[in-house]
């Protein structure tokens, strides 16, 4: 497959003035995935933290 179209396309998007428009909503848009990510890994890790503490409080009432 032939890719060399899209060359001229990756400069706007890699090496974009810093003070563009264009470049300071792909630096939110980054933030904002960044932020997406660790609400969803932080919801993973509550889950986690209960089901540990679930599975503490039956071992307890299975012992006694």
């Amino acid at each position: 497959m032939n890719t060399a179209f899209l060359l001229p396309l990756a400069c706007a998007t890699c090496k974009a003035d810093p003070g563009s428009a264009m470049a300071q909503a792909q630096d939110s848009a980054v933030l904002l995935m960044l932020g997406f990510l660790a609400i969803s890994l932080g919801f993973v890790a509550l889950i986690v933290f209960n089901f540990v503490r679930k599975q503490q409080s039956f071992a307890l009432a299975a012992q006694v």
